[in-house]
Parts: C-alpha cells; structure tokens; sequence
C-alpha cells in the first residue's frame, strides 16, 4: 500500500449526504443525572463545563472517516422517527470513534457540506465555521443485514480515502434482534480489527473497554436513550444547541448515566457551540 502524505486539506461536496427527519421543538426526558430533567437553557459557565476537551490521538493513530452504514432486513427495533435509521447508527458509529486516542476521527459528512455552503456564500445561521480538517486517511462503510430468525451480521469496507480502494474488510455476527447501539459498537470493533490487519492499531487501554467487545452482546442502553439522542442529533444537524443537548443529557438520563456515544456527542455540540469548528471536532 503508497505511502501517504498528511496534507491539510479540504473536501470538495461529493458525498451523498442522508435525508435527516428533524425532531420537533421538545428536548424530551430527563437530564443528566437519573430524574432530572435538563433545563432549558445552559449558563455560559454549565456549557463550558460540558466542553470537554476531545482525546489526544496517541501517536500513529489512524485518521479515520465514516461513511453510509445500511441497515438490511427488518430491524425489530426503530427508536425514534426523529433521525433515518442509518443516519443514526453511522452517528452513533463517529461518537465511538470520536472518543477514542488509537483512531484520530475526522469529520466528513458535516464539513463537506459546511465548505460548500461556505464556498457557496450560503447563509448558515448557528452553525459552527467548517475550519480546517487534517484529511483522512481509511473511510469506513458498512452494512447491517437480517437473514434470518436468529442471524444477522454487519459488513464492514476500510477504503483508502484518497482513491476508494477498499484495503480491508471485516465481518461480525450480531443477535437479528440487535439494538443499534450494539451495531455500532460492532461497526467500531470492526474498524479496530481492520486497522489491526493492516497494522495501523497504535496501543491504547480503553477505559471502558465495554464501547467495543470483541464479541457481539446487547448493549444495555434502553430505546428511550437511544430515541433521545437522536432528537440530540438531530437538533445538532440544524445547530439548534440547547435541543441537541437537552437530547443527549436525556440520553444519559434514560441510560443511567452509561452511554459513552452520548457523552462523546454532548462533549462535542458543547466545542461547537462554544466557537469550535467542525474540522477540529
């Protein structure tokens, strides 16, 4: 596999971006603690508190995108009409990256499409500057499919992101019944063990080594939680700052307090509320 260099870079549109179905004005549940429900607006200083910094990639992380995740068959599970089902999973999928230190995520979706509103003078009221992206390196897709009462399984495609050849695939089993946080993390793991083959997995104890298991289980984290973060997303798609966190905060809320994609997800509207840009996340 060539060499590639580390250019700062910016994407030009060329991606097929989902049709997002957008939540209603309410947050929903609760907050952030078990029963407390998030208050409409933030201080200045509770929003600087939820901007966490994001994890330094250690060194020789990976710079990793992610791409379309198609769901296949006939999930049993459809949590929220609020956010396209794919949408949600690829989301859930970036979160995982995102607060990783052996994967460096670089968001693409959302800043190809702020670069070309910016190169196209489009008014975009709220939403954070595309700023600049370190470019990545593997794109990741993958596929969820039923095919049967108990089988189902996700696809997974690592691509050279520069030319789209696929360098490494990877396949896991999942429950047919598998709710779309397991998916997720099953997508996350199969990214893992694709770098892994390629030898570009750098060294990293993960602190809750229960976001990405080697083997298929059911993540815990109940339909309310998820239905909650993707009204989080969905507000977050369209800059709406206090709806996105008000979503997350009840996704932890409904979760007991255990939803890393949601912690990450909040962290990360919290930067870009806060004046940060999309290429640094």
């Amino acid at each position: 596999m060539p060499a590639h260099p580390n250019p700062t870079r910016r994407y030009g549109l060329g991606l097929t971006l989902p049709v997002l179905l957008m939540a209603g004005c309410g947050g929903g549940g609760g907050g952030a603690s078990p029963g407390a429900p998030p208050p409409a607006r933030a201080s200045d200083a509770e929003w600087a508190v939820l901007a966490t910094p994001r994890p330094a990639p250690v060194e020789g992380a990976p710079r990793v995108s992610v791409g379309e995740v198609s769901i296949l068959g006939q999930p049993s599970w459809n949590p929220s009409p609020d956010v396209e089902i794919g949408l949600g999973v690829a989301e859930l999928v970036c979160a995982g990256l995102l607060r990783r230190s052996d994967v460096r995520f670089v968001e693409r979706r959302r800043f190809a499409a702020a670069v070309e509103a910016e190169r196209r003078g489009l008014d975009r009221e709220g939403a954070p500057p595309a700023g600049t992206s370190p470019g990545a390196r593997y794109l990741v897709s993958a596929t969820w499919a039923s095919v049967g009462l108990d089988s189902a399984f996700v696809d997974l495609r690592l691509a050279d992101a520069q030319t789209g050849a696929v360098v490494a695939t990877w396949r896991g089993g999942t429950a047919s019944d598998a709710d779309p946080v397991s998916v997720a993390r099953r997508v996350v793991y199969g990214t893992l063990a694709a770098l892994e083959k390629l030898g570009e997995r750098p060294a990293w104890q993960d602190p809750d080594p229960g976001a990405a298991p080697p083997t298929y289980r059911p993540s815990g984290v109940p339909e309310t939680a998820v239905a909650s973060f993707f009204r989080g997303l969905a507000a977050e798609e369209t800059w709406s700052w206090e709806r996105a966190r008000m979503g997350y905060q009840s996704a932890l809320s409904a979760a007991g307090g255990s939803f890393v994609e949601a912690t990450a997800a909040l962290a990360r509207t919290a930067r870009l509320r806060n004046g940060g840009t999309l290429g640094a996340g």
